[in-house]
């Protein structure tokens, strides 16, 4: 309306009316406004009737021709609404693109980031623009708050640096064979790390596609921890079946444990429960292991399997702290599903024995009394270590020490 007088010129040169004069009419037309005014300068002196027949069809006003020097003028007026909202952006080059190291910090895709994501915002982005009658997706998590973690972008860049390969970056033949029951012992935890590694790959891929792509940098971040997953689970079956083992036995403790994870809908509840309960305490775990395995190649998978772990925490962290520091309220919802999934988990009032007795034989070396007890004394410790780091993550979050201790307390035996 406001572009009344504007004129928009296209330089059509001999094109004869056809589907290529009209598909070039027909996206001016498209980004053009409302009674903005269309000039089609052409070559051909006789193409009026045509245009004036188009524009009937497509609702807009023909206002005639003009004769140029060698050229003549033909103007149309949209009168039909717009079918955009906004203009798309231009000239806008990206940081990183002189010295070849763009990153994904460095987009500038909206000159802000919505608290909330656009209703019309579909299988897309910031800074695209949607034609008017595109269907909405209503995306479950349109919310910055419910999914948002500041640092999502740096650890996307981290992690594609990071990637590593379950294949050739391990070297399988110098794994030694071991004693059968130490061999034994490490394909039991190899088992149990195979479980846990698929809650992890399956839990944020359960929410994916619940999660608005305006917010792309989330998404891309969870595609790439999906990808650390299913390595991880690459890794360990390997290594369990490196000497002949195998996979040994899951207890229902973990299935236990893990369905507790997996059955959580709501996504900073899961975020909670999953990175800085669960991976947390399973970074702990695998210092644990790194530091007790008796072989370097089996030491360096285990290393670099903590590594992409210690990235899905460093996530989890600030998305949660970020959602409690805009809502409060949210520690008590917090602690009540840290509490109801321990009350799920007392049904049972057990441990995962196999997997303890397998972590003090490898850290004791052997299953000989001695050995076994000093190991067992180990995985004691281990316990006191996760604990107390959980209470740090926990405090770091923005919970009390009191409630940090409680929730720490309550958190399965399962370590997951």
């Amino acid at each position: 309306m406001n572009n009344q007088n504007h004129c928009i010129s296209i330089f059509t040169g001999h094109l004869k009316p056809s589907q290529a004069l009209f598909l070039k009419l027909e996206n001016v037309f498209l980004v053009s406004n409302t009674y903005e005014i269309i000039e089609i300068i052409s070559l051909n002196p006789n193409i009026e009737t045509e245009l004036r027949g188009w524009a009937k069809i497509k609702g807009h006003l023909y206002l005639g021709r003009e004769v140029l020097k060698q050229q003549y003028s033909y103007k149309i007026q949209k009168i039909t609404k717009n079918s955009f909202s906004s203009s798309a952006s231009w000239n806008k080059k990206m940081k990183g693109i002189e010295t070849s190291n763009p990153k994904l910090k460095d987009l500038n895709l909206s000159e802000e980031i919505l608290d909330k994501a656009p209703i019309d915002n579909g299988l897309l982005t910031r800074g695209i623009v949607t034609q008017e009658g595109s269907p909405h997706y209503n995306f479950e998590l349109s919310h910055k708050e419910l999914i948002w973690s500041d640092p999502v972008s740096i650890l996307y860049e981290e992690g594609k640096n990071l990637q590593w390969n379950a294949t050739t970056d391990i070297a399988w033949n110098e794994i030694p064979n071991l004693n059968p029951i130490l061999e034994k012992a490490i394909c039991q935890i190899m088992t149990y790390l195979v479980e846990n590694e698929f809650s992890a790959l399956y839990i944020p891929g359960k929410f994916i596609s619940k999660i608005n792509p305006y917010y792309m940098e989330v998404p891309l971040f969870l595609s790439s921890l999906m990808n650390d997953e299913a390595r991880h689970i690459e890794v360990f079956t390997k290594r369990a079946n490196a000497n002949g083992g195998g996979f040994q036995y899951s207890s229902e403790v973990t299935q236990r444990s893990l369905y507790s994870l997996f059955k959580e809908e709501d996504y900073i509840k899961s975020s909670f429960l999953l990175h800085v309960m669960g991976e947390g305490t399973f970074v702990d775990l695998l210092s644990f292991l790194e530091k007790y395995m008796p072989d370097e190649a089996t030491k360096k998978l285990i290393k670099l399997a903590k590594r992409d772990e210690m990235r899905h925490v460093a996530y989890g962290m600030e998305h949660v702290r970020s959602a409690i520091e805009q809502n409060p309220y949210r520690i008590n919802s917090l602690k009540n599903t840290a509490f109801k999934r321990k009350e799920f988990m007392d049904e049972l009032n057990t441990e995962s024995t196999m997997l303890l007795e397998s972590l003090a034989i490898l850290a004791g070396g052997s299953d000989e009394p001695d050995d076994y007890k000093r190991g067992f004394e180990l995985v004691e410790e281990l316990k006191k270590t996760m604990n107390k780091n959980r209470i740090k993550r926990l405090i770091d979050i923005g919970m009390d020490e009191d409630l940090a201790n409680d929730i720490s307390k309550a958190h399965t035996p399962n370590f997951m």
